[in-house]
């Protein structure tokens, strides 16, 4: 795979999820960094025995959050010059439900269709040839989150908070540069702060629900509908016009 990729995972309390077999054989060209988000189960140490040439670790004190983590982390491997030599950089969900063999598939998946991609958005489509395991509960709550996206927010995008990102390296600032104003949904925002960039959804070919979720479904209920009006009242009517 010719493109280098920096991949950032956030990590709570994700000492019995991580797979570090996985980890440790990496697509090539790809090297990861976790983001240890103050966990209190030893993720840290574990992750520490394990880093290399291609899996690192960045510790945070006391715990952010899942937007905050990732931002600071794709932010702290910019400032380091670890992406100067990179072309995407992105996260990825702990538990690995889209799997990593999936990063050059995005590539391919762009490199078909024509003009430059600037982003690569995982996309959980049930369709003929793919395995997609998730809970139907879990299944009819993306479809109404999202289309409360496209009314509230006018986003045109089928699934925008599957955990699999990637982006240029060289829209770091303009995506992540800013903290976000929520702790799970922020994956819109990044769409509104890069509507005016080539953003593409790949069908992901697999991907499986892994139990252990830091998120309920009751939880996310009672915040969603509030973030995304918050959201919309920040961003303006500027950012939530369609591209001329």
């Amino acid at each position: 795979m010719p493109a280098t990729i920096w991949l950032i995972i956030p990590c709570y309390n994700e000492a019995d999820r991580l797979d570090f077999d996985a980890l440790a054989h990496l697509p090539a060209g790809v090297t990861c960094l976790l983001v240890d988000d103050g966990s209190r189960d030893g993720t840290a140490a574990l992750i520490r025995q394990r880093t290399s040439d291609t899996v690192h670790l960045l510790e945070l004190q006391p715990n952010v959050g899942k937007a905050e983590a990732i931002r600071r982390g794709v932010l702290h491997a910019k400032a380091a010059g670890l992406l100067d030599h990179a072309t995407w950089d992105g996260y990825w969900d702990a538990d690995l439900a889209t799997p990593l063999e999936e990063l050059p598939y995005f590539l391919a998946y762009a490199d078909t269709l024509e003009g430059q991609v600037d982003g690569i958005l995982g996309s959980r489509v049930y369709k003929l040839g793919s395995t997609i395991k998730r809970s139907l509960r879990r299944h009819l709550f993306g479809r109404v989150f999202a289309t409360m996206a496209a009314t509230i927010l006018d986003l045109e995008c089928y699934d925008s908070q599957c955990g699999a990102k990637l982006f240029r390296c060289s829209l770091v600032e303009q995506a992540f540069g800013a903290p976000f104003l929520t702790r799970w949904i922020f994956d819109v925002e990044i769409l509104l702060r890069l509507r005016d960039y080539r953003l593409i959804e790949c069908p992901v070919r697999r991907w499986t629900d892994v139990p252990g979720s830091k998120l309920t479904f009751l939880r996310a209920a009672w915040t969603t509908a509030f973030d995304l009006f918050r959201i919309r009242r920040h961003y303006g009517k500027t950012a939530l016009q369609r591209r001329a």
